[in-house]
């Protein structure tokens, strides 16, 4: 036996002497480990468990409490406020022209000033995308209670479109005005004009050709007029008439020169500049409906200038002798009146700067400007300043975006303080709950075993605190945060919009 064993020993070759020529490899001689299916039913079962304890941990009263009242919450901010908003706001509440008066109706929007990477650049990435979506959504919620309740025939764009648009190469900018037109749709058959550029749009001190012909290819001609209710609505790209540069101002200077032949003298004229005219800001006071309490400013800095200069708006005023100007940039109100001399007659031309649309941009309570136009057309008869007023104009705030936002912030700070309550102190909750004055047996604190419930209590107690353990579980009221919170947001996901 023993002669055997060793005989077969020697006739035992080695894998690593097997010849190469043969084309067997010594790996071809490495046992593959077997299939361990007792490793893979173990870790199904082991997912199974982990699953069947993340489940049980969840305390479903608590969370279908929250999902009710964020419910409640969201619709109230995103729907029913701005509804009430854009109601209040609707032109039979303020017009007042008349039975059978079929005025031409507009909303002027300001600076919109889209936030993007130049807005904050110093802030990390996940505060400018909060700070984006959350803007992009208030604008195009804003815009789109707008188009549904005011209804406006033509609704009229006061530059600024973008914020960093003057620094973008060509594929940012388009993507970023693919962008403005999903929070700023236009409405089929309605008429939207957003051809003024404004600083941040194309630059102001610095233009390049470049970056203004890029704006004026995409949203159009930015010196422009338009024959809308009986009344010459001129656009004028006020930032590229004040360059000094002779390429950049030409097509405004020239537009400026012939417009007077162009226009019906019979109809009213109102102007539309990005950029104000000059004021003397001491005596020249932007009246009550301005936010601030400062004066205008009159400043001028890197790429932006608060005020056409003197020589410009009166050159302005002079050849286009408007009724009232809208102009915007400075994004708060300011109601002033303007006074030129034409031919020798001395004339009058209300200003309103119109309020910005964003959040963001330093005003608490933003708004858009409201323009209703109704001039019965009489052949031959020109309006002259005893002739009854052809416009009015009111502004119209939109819903406090700060309120909503501080709520936001405070409902989840409760809504988390309410699961801590629950799963971390629930001596405390029940300690809040019996001093709910509803008469009745009150709740047992104390109990020797986890599995207490509380059976004698009123209704309401008995609704509030039904489930809850004693004990402290720290595991539970982190699952149940996370999922409350995933709730959360993704209502706000159903309720905001597709910017």
């Amino acid at each position: 036996m023993s002669y055997r064993r060793k005989e077969k020993s020697e006739d035992e070759v080695p894998a690593s002497d097997i010849p190469a020529a043969t084309g067997i490899t010594p790996s071809a001689f490495t046992p593959k480990p077997a299939l361990s299916s007792h490793s893979t039913t173990s870790k199904e079962a082991l997912v199974a468990r982990w699953s069947e304890i993340l489940f049980s941990k969840l305390h479903w009263k608590a969370l279908l409490s929250i999902l009710l009242f964020w419910i409640v919450l969201i619709h109230h901010f995103e729907r029913s406020v701005p509804c009430s908003a854009m109601k209040s706001c609707q032109w039979n509440n303020w017009e007042k022209w008349g039975k059978h008066a079929k005025p031409h109706r507009i909303a002027i929007i300001a600076d919109p000033q889209l936030v993007d990477a130049h807005t904050y650049p110093e802030k990390p990435w996940v505060f400018n995308h909060f700070i984006t979506r959350i803007s992009d959504n208030f604008l195009h919620r804003n815009y789109k209670f707008m188009q549904s309740y005011i209804d406006p025939d033509t609704t009229i764009f006061l530059g600024d479109l973008f914020d960093g648009g003057r620094e973008w190469k060509d594929a940012e900018w388009v993507e970023e005005y693919k962008r403005f037109n999903r929070i700023f749709p236009q409405k089929p058959n309605r008429r939207s004009i957003r051809s003024i550029p404004g600083n941040h749009d194309i630059g102001f001190q610095e233009i390049d050709k470049k970056v203004r012909d890029r704006f004026s290819a995409f949203f159009g001609e930015p010196n422009d007029y338009i024959e809308i209710g009986n009344h010459s609505i001129v656009l004028v790209d006020t930032i590229s008439l004040s360059h000094k540069d002779n390429a950049i101002n030409a097509d405004a200077k020239e537009f400026l020169r012939t417009i007077d032949l162009k226009l019906n003298p019979q109809m009213p004229r109102i102007l539309f500049s990005h950029v104000p005219l000059y004021r003397d800001n001491q005596k020249q006071l932007c009246g009550p409906l301005r936010e601030k309490g400062d004066p205008f400013p009159l400043q001028a800095g890197k790429q932006y200038q608060t005020v056409l200069d003197h020589d410009v708006s009166q050159k302005v005023l002079a050849m286009i002798e408007p009724s009232v100007i809208f102009s915007g940039d400075d994004h708060d109100y300011c109601h002033i009146k303007h006074k030129y001399t034409f031919d020798g007659f001395e004339k009058e031309a209300e200003e309103i700067s119109v309020k910005t649309a964003s959040m963001t941009c330093g005003v608490k309570y933003p708004a858009i400007q409201l323009l209703s136009l109704h001039n019965p057309y009489e052949a031959g008869k020109r309006q002259t300043k005893d002739s009854p007023p052809s416009y009015k104009t009111k502004m119209c705030y939109m819903p406090s975006p700060y309120f909503a936002l501080y709520s936001y912030i405070f409902f989840i700070g409760g809504s988390i303080l309410f699961l801590a309550l629950i799963f971390i102190a629930p001596k405390v909750l029940v300690s809040l709950v019996n001093k709910i004055p509803l008469g009745g047996s009150k709740i047992k604190e104390d109990s020797p075993s986890s599995e207490s419930r509380w059976k004698f209590a009123p209704r309401l107690q008995k609704a509030i605190v039904e489930g809850i353990e004693i004990k402290r579980d720290v595991l539970a009221f982190a699952i149940n945060t996370f999922v409350a919170l995933c709730i959360i947001f993704y209502l706000f996901g159903v309720y905001g919009t597709n910017t």
